[in-house]
């Protein structure tokens, strides 16, 4: 049975034609894993809710001005859940929702999995662990 409590994960932007940390991703896959041991209501968002790309068709970060313009829609996102724990994955989306004064209470800043998955691959299992581990302490399990 899943339990009443909401989790988010939040990530920088999606890749090309995936979903927020799809399972085709490695990303998507370490994120599925612990969706998989919570047994929570857990939703996957990213900072900007679209693909940015170079004008060469290339993944690229996105720009200050474009996180700024998403800001909003997650914000309104955010409500809409009402999540119990906020999971901030790598520094650029950490340093944004810190702004977000109003879930300072719920969110567990991490390092994004994807760099977890190429320059601390031995380290992944306890990388999963300790999320589980934080996101149970979170919502006093």
């Amino acid at each position: 049975m899943i339990k009443m409590e909401k989790i988010v994960f939040i990530g920088l932007s999606n890749k090309k034609d995936k979903e927020p940390f799809d399972i085709s991703t490695n990303s998507g896959k370490i994120i599925h894993d612990i969706i998989k041991e919570l047994n929570y209501d857990c939703y996957k968002l990213n900072l900007v809710p679209y693909v940015p790309l170079t004008k060469e068709g290339k993944l690229r970060y996105p720009t200050k001005e474009e996180i700024k313009e998403s800001m909003p829609l997650l914000k309104k996102e955010l409500r809409e859940i009402n999540p119990n724990c906020i999971i901030s994955l790598g520094n650029v989306v950490s340093k944004e929702l810190k702004k977000i004064k109003e879930y300072q209470n719920i969110i567990l800043f991490e390092n994004h999995p994807s760099y977890i998955y190429v320059y601390k691959r031995k380290e992944l299992d306890e990388y999963k662990k300790r999320i589980i581990e934080k996101i149970k302490k979170k919502v006093g399990e």
